[in-house]
């Protein structure tokens, strides 16, 4: 009601952006029922997630298995996994950009502290603080690209095989082996051989078992299986399909390809998603009609349930796949607001946050 009186009182309004909330939708078509309605892109994209969310909570035993699958990968590559294993490409890129700005800043402070240039005029040149000019100058070489738990792992890495050795021997405390190794020289806490052998207990292990144990061949573990990693929740993977090839690391694209192989329905649906990702990004909505019924031939029920959705809004979805405007300003001004309210941690009253706000724009 308020969203239709304000519209009332606001005559002339065009074309109306929305989310897909029918609230939105009946306060557009009561207080202006003449303008354009169009469906956001990027929430027509979160809503396509959520509805793959729902196809892979049924899957999680596949999911899980895909990701373990020790003919693809071998104990060398588990270890090369790159630390940033979980994020796009594109944070791979701007991760390497922002290492080589470092390296560039490091050899341009050295040459010119050689040239007998004081700390303040290079932080002046350079547009770093003092504090960070003295702390290049007392490197040796360039610096490191940045990993984060970098510490961690490489303190526990040395003793990895001798923890699993313990284990296959039918050593159940990882106290007592936090002990052993600690002899041997490790200087970590006891809660990162904890984790190391909590991970190893849930899958050959019995829970809240950690008395000496008779080995056997169905308890013992390798080095691979010790190592394997989590496999990605239900949403991750419904994100990670929605996104390009391009926007994908190397271990995403292998793991939905080994999903695609290992399910029949998954691979339907992941064709059908690129394909209204295409549509969306390349606004091509003359074809919607043609990937609806490719829905209906589909045999999963939540890409369904999504494709009704859309026909119940059909006329703004099919503007929003097809003409250029969107939420991005607005959506953009919100976050703006957020991030601006929660810099006074909720101490700044609403006046406040208006001044700040419009002395901003």
């Amino acid at each position: 009601a308020t969203f239709a009186h304000w519209l009332e009182v606001h005559p002339g309004v065009e074309i109306i952006s929305r989310d897909r909330g029918g609230s939105y939708a009946e306060g557009a078509r009561l207080g202006a029922p003449t303008a354009q309605q169009t469906a956001d892109r990027w929430h027509l994209l979160k809503n396509l997630s959520e509805a793959l969310e729902g196809i892979f909570l049924h899957k999680k035993a596949l999911l899980k298995e895909v990701m373990h699958d020790p003919t693809e990968m071998t104990t060398q590559e588990v270890a090369t996994v790159a630390w940033h294993t979980g994020v796009t490409k594109h944070h791979e890129e701007v991760s390497l950009q922002r290492h080589q700005e470092r390296i560039e800043r490091y050899h341009t402070i050295h040459d010119l502290s050689t040239k007998k240039v004081d700390a303040a005029t290079i932080a002046r040149q350079v547009g770093i603080s003092r504090q960070s000019v003295y702390e290049y100058l007392k490197m040796d070489q360039p610096p490191e690209r940045r990993s984060p738990h970098r510490t961690r792992k490489q303190l526990l890495e040395p003793y990895k095989d001798y923890l699993i050795k313990r284990w296959n021997e039918g050593c159940r405390s990882a106290q007592q082996m936090w002990r052993e190794i600690k002899e041997q020289g490790y200087v970590g806490s006891d809660s990162s051989v904890s984790r190391f052998i909590a991970k190893i207990r849930s899958r050959k292990g019995k829970p809240r078992s950690f008395q000496q144990v008779e080995p056997t061949p169905e308890t013992k573990v390798t080095k691979m299986e010790a190592e394997q990693r989590r496999p990605p929740t239900a949403l991750q993977v419904a994100r990670l399909m929605t996104l390009t090839d391009e926007q994908r690391v190397d271990w995403q694209k292998t793991y939905l390809t080994r999903l695609c192989q290992a399910d029949s329905v998954i691979a339907q649906t992941y064709d059908l998603v690129q394909d209204f990702a295409i549509m969306l990004r390349e606004r091509q909505g003359v074809r919607l009609d043609d990937w609806l019924k490719r829905v209906q031939e589909q045999e999963g029920s939540e890409l369904r349930n999504f494709a009704q959705g859309i026909q119940r809004d059909y006329d703004a979805v099919k503007t929003g796949l097809t003409l250029e405007w969107s939420n991005g300003q607005v959506e953009g001004q919100v976050h703006r607001l957020k991030l601006l309210k929660r810099q006074m941690y909720g101490r700044g009253s609403f006046q406040v946050l208006r001044k700040r706000v419009l002395h901003r724009a």
